[in-house]
């Protein structure tokens, strides 16, 4: 037995020097590759070429180096880490058999933090399931869930739109399935047109993961993902009807282009939180009530200054925005009604990994 190590960083070759040590095989450059000129021995079944790159990449490689002395070899991935291993392509009818005892062996030899649970296209490719669950998102369509999912599983190539910060997890899953569009904040106008231009099609479902509002029009087709990721910081003033609020609060967001069922948590100064209107107006989102003492709020390092009221420094709703949302990113500043309703918001910091 014994493995064909392939990889560009020092992390790459420190691992695959590890392999080769408890394994037994040679490192090769990518000029060996392409050209097939290293050996395989007669009759030795038990090899692979192993791949220590991120997986698309591996991918990538391994289509681009192909030759008639490759071609047949098992290909494994191995992340520069050495967190994972994949089969990425199983070896032709007289490697068949010697591609699961490398692959044990690879797997062995990473130790016991290597996530090794690829055994086949159906445990490579992941369906939302999980990710919806992690995120809390709202589905558009129960129906449309399940047979997107059914064809993520039949290894089937689904389409993801978005324009929040969406990455693949590492593992990275297989690209072949999943083919992911980004669309910058900045860019949000030409995710809402993909996304009606998609909805006019007569063809497969996409997926779209927004916490954009993209209106109340139903999508028989595409999937539609939107997780709670925004906190809504609120000030109330005095008199403000009670009756008025969650309408109001809901058709502000809306106007804003962001989706309601997207607020995960609405922000209060501790004498507000048990507010009637607060209350309301978080049951109305399906959102927990955060709140912050004075001194928390005074102390935020948040875009507070007020450039209608620059000598009025507090911005108690952007700095409650900013706050709830793990000091992320605003996203409406402060937004007044003539009716003593004050709101900002904020986009939680960090990205939605996908898939688990």
């Amino acid at each position: 037995m014994y493995v064909i190590c392939y990889g560009k960083s020092p992390k790459a070759s420190e691992a695959g020097q590890k392999l080769i040590k408890d394994i037994g095989g040679r490192s090769v450059t990518g000029t060996e590759l392409i050209t097939g000129s290293f050996v395989v021995a007669e009759g030795e079944t038990n090899c692979a070429i192993i791949m220590i790159l991120p997986l698309e990449a591996a991918i990538k490689s391994m289509e681009e180096t192909v030759t008639d002395k490759t071609r047949d070899l098992p290909v494994i991935a191995v992340s520069p880490e050495g967190r994972y291993a994949a089969v990425i392509r199983r070896g032709s009818k007289i490697y068949e058999k010697g591609t699961d005892e490398v692959y044990s062996a690879v797997v062995k030899a990473l130790g016991p933090f290597c996530f090794s649970g690829f055994e086949g296209k159906t445990q490579i490719t992941s369906d939302l399931t999980s990710l919806i669950e992690r995120y809390n998102m709202s589905v558009n369509d129960d129906k449309i869930l399940e047979a997107v999912n059914a064809r993520i599983n039949a290894g089937g190539k689904v389409d993801v739109y978005t324009d929040l910060p969406v990455i693949f997890a590492d593992p990275v899953i297989d690209p072949m399935t999943y083919s992911l569009h980004n669309y910058p904040y900045d860019l949000r106008d030409d995710f809402i047109r993909q996304y009606k231009a998609s909805k006019a099609k007569n063809t497969e479902p996409s997926v779209f993961i927004t916490c954009t509002y993209l209106g109340d029009e139903e999508d028989g087709k595409d999937l539609i993902l939107v997780p709670k990721l925004l906190s809504l910081g609120i000030e109330i003033k005095v008199k403000t009807d009670p009756g008025y609020c969650c309408p109001a609060i809901r058709k502000s967001l809306e106007n804003h282009l962001l989706n309601p069922k997207a607020v995960a948590k609405v922000a209060a100064t501790y004498t507000a939180r048990d507010s009637a209107i607060i209350r309301g107006i978080a049951e109305e989102l399906d959102a927990e009530v955060i709140a912050f003492d004075a001194d928390k709020l005074a102390n935020a390092n948040a875009p507070m200054s007020m450039t209608f009221n620059p000598e009025k420094k507090n911005d108690t709703a952007t700095a409650l925005a900013f706050l709830a949302s793990s000091e992320g990113g605003i996203v409406i500043r402060r937004s007044t009604s003539a009716k003593g309703l004050v709101l900002s918001v904020a986009i939680d910091r960090g990205e939605i990994i996908l898939p688990e």
